[in-house]
């Protein structure tokens, strides 16, 4: 069975979205001072260094929340990637549904906590990341729904 041409580009889309939420993950996940020190200056307007130095336990415990929300969301990003790797292009509707509901709210979850924290570098990414979701989505909407 041929794959639709619409589904080939979709394919392709939200590929490009998984690369920058895995890219995203992991580096939350390996090296989450590089995203808890921007948002936590800022959120609060103190540096994250001083912070650190001068309540080590409180701030280390803000890694290891970034650490765990980045591993969720990479696992959510694994997730999609799997369903896209295996069943997208044949066009089963919940393959669709899947991508959907991982895309939104794993984008949007970090959108939201971005914005409360005031990153507008991260909010550029989630933005960017929840397009890819729907551009994705919509192209080849035709191909996964027009047929009973």
């Amino acid at each position: 069975m041929e794959t639709k041409k619409s589904i080939q580009v979709s394919f392709v889309i939200l590929w490009i979205m998984m690369i920058i939420a895995l890219i995203y993950g992991l580096t939350g996940f390996i090296k989450p001072e590089l995203l808890v020190a921007r948002s936590f200056q800022l959120y609060t307007g103190q540096s994250y260094s001083t912070y650190l130095a001068e309540s080590p336990k409180l701030a280390n415990y803000l890694l290891i929340l970034e650490r765990m929300a980045t591993g969720l969301g990479m696992v959510v990003a694994l997730g999609a990637i799997i369903v896209l790797l295996t069943s997208f292009k044949k066009g089963p509707k919940w393959a669709w549904f899947y991508i959907l509901i991982c895309g939104i709210l794993g984008w949007g979850n970090t959108l939201f906590a971005n914005i409360t924290l005031n990153n507008p570098l991260l909010i550029t990414v989630n933005i960017i990341g929840i397009v890819l979701v729907l551009i994705g989505l919509i192209i080849p909407v035709k191909d996964f729904f027009g047929k009973s």
